[in-house]
């Protein structure tokens, strides 16, 4: 079985990293993180929250999701342009994720 890693408290927010809604009417929404905005981090989710309208929300109010999408990270890490389809496309493959290792566990 291998660990998941985890990054260093100051890397936490790196644009690309999935996070879950803890507070407010979006709470147990994912997101895929924009930037850190140093209390705040900027999420989108592609569909209501899109990259031109993004959320601001408190960083005490997300949970970091793991595992993370290594090729979004990247794309924004180099400042490339990132679409909507691009995030949602990643949010849904990692719910899917999610819901097998719940199916696996619950077997």
């Amino acid at each position: 079985m291998s660990r998941e890693k985890v990054p260093d408290q100051k890397d936490r927010y790196r644009p690309g990293c999935l996070a879950k809604s803890l507070a407010g009417r979006d709470k147990g929404r994912l997101y895929v993180i924009m930037r850190d905005a140093g209390e705040y981090v900027i999420l989108t989710d592609g569909d209501i929250r899109t990259v031109t309208r993004p959320k601001r929300k408190n960083k005490k109010h997300v949970q970091l999701q793991y595992p993370q999408d290594e090729t979004l990270e990247h794309k924004l890490e180099r400042s490339e342009t990132v679409s909507d389809e691009e995030i949602v496309k990643v949010l849904k493959a990692s719910r899917e994720a999610s819901a097998a290792r719940r199916n696996r566990r619950n077997v």
